[in-house]
């Protein structure tokens, strides 16, 4: 990958780090970004939602393809799909190189179907009425297609420009980038022509084969803004030429298409090359890469080319980008303003044609749409004692006593390195911790007795877990005067809360230490407030993972946690009990 990433598995993406994709959103209606990209709230899925990642993997294995220059190919012999239909094809050229790759088409579209139905079968929140079988084979062959057709244009404009500048880079000594791009094999071969002699058509094509996202690395492969505020995941860079060109690539049809948004994330990805280049963590180059002069997205259902404005100061968008990400960090619940019954005014948290409940629907089908509720606009009956309100969640404390035992940076339960110290007072001692990265960085700058102001109260596997933001303090004790404190042995950790299930959502996968995680999400809402649940790992009990949206839960003893400045509740295997009222049954489950 272009930057090696921060140390962290897929989960681990900070709900206030600046991406493409939030950047994309918080221009459009920041009311949206604020519940689908800070609270995470979904939409039920569709299965075109699932088509994007498994239509990109499959288009990046064939072009991983090393056709030996010599050797004849087995027809539909394809890596990442193997099959056969028998025979083989001698490749001397360009022409023959794209018949080889569109044999593999068959075997490559039967694994995209099953690949589709997996995902699909374990969807946790399906569109009603939706299935799988919908997306139709010919629709995937057509993307496969395309994306042969789109890759062997680079190929052979590569062998028109007899190699390009890296010619002789690449056979002296492979690959010259510092991060080569994905093949199969170990991107050697044995195809190279001696010096002088004119670029073959296999040495065009693997000369031009991008950088991509690599298929067989779990973990996610972004760009890391070195100060750590902004990243993103590219899709591909063409590094050939001696410049870049870089290219999202889009599973849709782009004729007629508005594409504002994807030319917003694009000038991103363009930005944040630019800002990465210097990252420590950057394999140095044989070669010069070259800046950024193209940024397209290849919008595979039809093979049209949308090619985006660059930016042209990127100094002034650096300051631009960072007004905005200080402006998220910002952000907080009640800026949501629930209650509210006109379009959001300048500075509210919305744009101008949602407010309340409503948002607007303009990422499923353009702004004439008719507004639509992420949180439903039902009324609860609020549950009995020993149940509390959502809104009466335990909010902030001021503690003081002895900080001590600083370590870190370290990975907390979302795989985000945090700094943390512990803090005794009484007798009793509690964890103090940053809330994400550089939350609060100045925690280890402080030692000895403190009053600790603003904290957020939690709990993590038993232990009290103080959380620090951009809106806590730590005093000095000659500082801090008459503030009043809490005491640390009576801080509120656990929560017993009903709601209804209104965002279903689950992860898992491989962290950067080759540990397997996973987790699982239920965001409920209980007219007053809403907030988000989190299972992990043994905590995922078969009753939580078949919720339904429109279920309503009743959780006992629920850990009080925090993320990203919002309250959050975890379930603990060994104490938390949870009572299912589902939506198609009077029946109730319980879960302990």
């Amino acid at each position: 990958m272009p930057v090696i990433p921060q140390s962290t598995g897929v989960h681990a993406r900070s709900r206030r780090r600046l991406s493409a994709s939030s950047l994309v959103t918080w221009e459009r209606c920041k009311r949206d970004w604020f519940l689908t990209r800070r609270l995470g709230i979904r939409v039920a899925t569709h299965p075109e939602m699932l088509l994007g990642h498994i239509v990109e993997e499959a288009v990046t294995t064939i072009w991983m393809e090393r056709p030996h220059p010599t050797d004849g190919m087995a027809k539909g012999a394809s890596t990442w799909a193997p099959g056969h239909e028998g025979g083989t094809m001698e490749i001397d050229s360009m022409d023959a190189l794209n018949e080889w790759l569109r044999s593999l088409m068959r075997p490559i579209v039967d694994r995209m179907i099953e690949e589709l139905n997996a995902a699909w079968s374990t969807c946790l929140w399906k569109a009603d009425g939706r299935s799988a079988s919908e997306i139709k084979r010919e629709k995937l062959n057509s993307m496969i297609k395309n994306a042969i057709k789109l890759q062997m244009g680079e190929a052979t404009a590569c062998l028109e420009a007899n190699g390009g500048p890296h010619l002789e880079a690449f056979r002296s000594g492979g690959d010259p980038f510092g991060t080569p791009a994905p093949c199969w094999g170990d991107g050697k071969g044995d195809g190279w022509q001696t010096a002088k002699e004119a670029c073959t058509w296999w040495e065009a094509w693997e000369i031009s084969r991008p950088w991509f996202k690599d298929p067989r690395i779990l973990v996610a492969q972004r760009l890391f803004h070195e100060d750590g505020w902004a990243a993103g995941e590219l899709d591909v860079a063409h590094r050939w030429r001696g410049n870049i060109h870089i290219i999202d690539i889009k599973a849709n049809r782009g004729t007629g298409r508005d594409h504002s948004g994807v030319a917003h994330q694009l000038r991103f990805y363009q930005w944040l090359w630019h800002e990465t280049r210097g990252h420590p963590n950057k394999p140095s180059n044989r070669v010069e890469e070259g800046k950024v002069v193209e940024a397209n997205s290849w919008h595979l259902a039809d093979g049209f080319i949308h090619k985006a404005d660059l930016i042209e100061d990127l100094e002034l968008e650096t300051d631009r980008l960072r007004t905005i990400q200080n402006e998220m960090a910002k952000t907080a619940l009640g800026d949501l303003k629930l209650s509210g019954t006109k379009p959001s005014t300048e500075g509210d948290l919305g744009c101008e044609i949602c407010h309340g409940l409503q948002t607007c629907d303009y990422p499923r089908g353009g702004r004439e749409q008719p507004l639509h509720s992420l949180i439903p606009d039902i009324e609860i009956k609020p549950a009995d004692s020993p149940y509390t309100a959502i809104s009466d969640l335990p909010s902030r404390v001021t503690v003081k006593g002895t900080l001590h035992g600083h370590w870190g940076p370290m990975a907390n339960h979302y795989g985000d390195h945090v700094i943390g110290a512990a803090i005794t007072a009484g007798g009793k001692t509690a964890v103090i911790e940053e809330m994400g990265v550089n939350q609060f960085p100045q925690l280890h700058d402080f030692n000895g007795e403190v009053v600790v102001v603003n904290a957020a109260p939690g709990q993590w596997r038993g232990m009290i877990r103080l959380y620090l933001d951009a809106d806590s303090q730590i005093l000095l004790m000659h500082e801090s005067g008459d503030v009043e404190v809490d005491r640390i042995g009576l801080i509120p950790t656990r929560a017993n809360i009903s709601g209804v299930v209104i965002s279903r959502g689950s992860n898992s996968g491989t962290n950067a230490k080759g540990k397997d995680w996973s987790m699982a999400t239920a965001h409920i809402w209980d007219g007053t407030a809403l907030t988000e649940v989190v299972a992990f790992g043994r905590g995922r009990s078969d009753s939580f993972d078949k919720l339904r949206v429109g279920d309503r839960i009743l959780l006992m003893a629920a850990e009080i946690g925090w993320r990203e400045g919002t309250p959050q509740l975890r379930i603990d295997p060994r104490n938390t009990r949870m009572t299912v009222e589902t939506t198609s049954s009077d029946n109730s489950t319980d879960s302990d």
